[in-house]
């Protein structure tokens, strides 16, 4: 099974797993008409990502901008038709300690981890649900299977996308739209170069890209998650009782 996307929206594609995934396309076009949409706040980076390239286009975008968001979903359905495959990979993140627990931490994260998504959803649903076709990937994190030390801001907003992710997923079957959650383990990026524990299973955006056309070319399945053996270690933690749990979580903990 080998899908073939005509048109493909990337947001967050300036930089890490968003612009390794527009590469990914670049450099293995599903379709011979294959065009590629990126968008993300920062357009000087969009515009270098997309130099030489003439089946790339830039859409520079805040996702927290929930008018702007309506309005470059209908620019692109204008200009370039209602895209085959959106991948949502816009996120921030910062690891926050509980002696710096902070709401306006964990606002930010929620603005754009959480509602950003959510803002790029409701535009793409009812317009996709009227086409009976197209399909979402939204990047989540394997952070999102249970609570960990210092992803306090982080955590619960991967979380509520798997939640929502999983619902609509239910909810839009029959519909000809495909809803899937991404859940990247540790990737070398700005964002978890913030980190100051060693991150087991580390992979480059590179390798994730890999994994994520993969799945999103080669078949259906709700989750694409990875590394395998990570993942593996952390499903079966989210089985572990409390008690068990918390005793493992303790000793990750910098005091």
């Amino acid at each position: 099974m080998t899908k073939s996307f005509k048109t493909i929206w990337i947001v967050g594609a300036s930089a890490g797993i968003g612009a390794a995934v527009v590469e990914k396309f670049q450099n293995h076009p599903t379709n011979a008409d294959q065009k590629i949409i990126i968008s993300a706040r920062n357009e000087d980076a969009l515009n270098k990502l997309a130099a030489g390239n003439a089946n790339i286009k830039t859409m520079p975008l805040d996702i927290t901008d929930a008018d702007t968001v309506t309005k470059t979903v209908a620019s692109i359905e204008d200009e370039f038709g209602l895209p085959d495959l959106v991948v949502l990979a816009a996120g921030v993140y910062a690891p926050m300690n509980v002696k710096d627990f902070s709401a306006s931490t964990i606002k930010d994260h929620i603005d754009t981890n959480y509602l950003g998504n959510v803002n790029c959803l409701e535009p793409l649903l009812t317009k996709m649900r009227a086409r009976k076709s197209g399909e979402i990937a939204v990047v989540a994190s394997v952070a999102g299977y249970r609570g960990l030390p210092n992803a306090g801001a982080y955590g619960p907003t991967k979380a509520a996308l798997i939640n929502l992710c999983e619902t609509l997923h239910a909810e839009l079957e029959g519909s000809g739209v495909l809803l899937r959650v991404i859940n990247p383990g540790f990737v070398k990026t700005r964002l978890t170069e913030k980190n100051d524990f060693e991150m087991p299973y580390l992979q480059t955006p590179e390798q994730a890209a890999d994994f994520i056309y993969d799945g999103l070319c080669k078949n259906d399945k709700f989750e694409i998650a990875f590394p395998p053996p990570f993942v593996r270690q952390l499903k079966i933690a989210r089985l572990l009782p409390y008690r068990i749990y918390f005793k493992l979580m303790r000793k990750m903990v910098t005091k």
